[in-house]
């Protein structure tokens, strides 16, 4: 019953979003994150892996952002809302960029949807087409049991994503592919977050 309806919502954009904007507080801690992290106040050019419906595109109003999702119907209601930025549908393991063709490249919330080869391909193609010397960010739904509860066992019991890992375990796979700059866990509202920081 759970499920159906959480497949319902994650079909319409508009339930989507506003179901995700409840269960973590309006995104505020990530948000935060973002900009203690990455540099928003200059100039740069940015792909968002996974966009969605573009709810970070704002935080990068003085970059040239691009942002990327797998589902069409996420893309059109970005683009319709958010009247900065590009907003392509693509898949992120086969990027139509070219190499080094970005200062920053942000993944958020997608590698859980993922197997281990396939998030090996999504983070090989951030790495192909970031600049040498750019910035990757990548904030994943973790399980760290310090930081869990009763209201993040239940969201993500039923969370599409059934590749939620360790930190460990996510280390095991960027370490292979980056050089890891910094690491933050957070929880926010229903969510835990492991996220580093890396450059190519």
């Amino acid at each position: 019953m759970l499920a159906n309806l959480r497949d319902y919502m994650a079909d319409s954009p508009v339930l989507f979003t506003l179901s995700r904007k409840i269960i973590e507080l309006n995104f505020v801690k990530e948000k935060r994150l973002l900009r203690s992290i990455l540099d928003l106040e200059s100039p740069k050019i940015t792909l968002d892996i996974g966009c969605g419906t573009g709810e970070f595109a704002p935080l990068f109003a003085r970059h040239d952002y691009t942002g990327i999702d797998i589902s069409p119907r996420y893309i059109e209601y970005a683009a319709a809302r958010r009247p900065k930025g590009k907003f392509r549908v693509m898949d992120a393991t086969n990027l139509e960029f070219a190499d080094n063709s970005f200062d920053c490249v942000l993944i958020m919330g997608v590698l859980h949807h993922l197997g281990d080869d396939e998030v090996e391909k999504v983070l090989a193609e951030a790495k192909r087409v970031t600049r040498p010397g750019g910035t990757i960010s990548i904030t994943e739904d973790a399980h760290i049991d310090d930081l869990k509860n009763w209201f993040v066992r239940l969201v993500q019991k039923f969370d599409k994503g059934d590749g939620i890992r360790t930190p460990a375990e996510y280390m095991k796979i960027f370490g292979r592919l980056f050089r890891v700059t910094g690491q933050r866990q957070f929880r926010s509202g229903g969510s835990i977050y492991f996220s580093v920081v890396a450059t190519k």
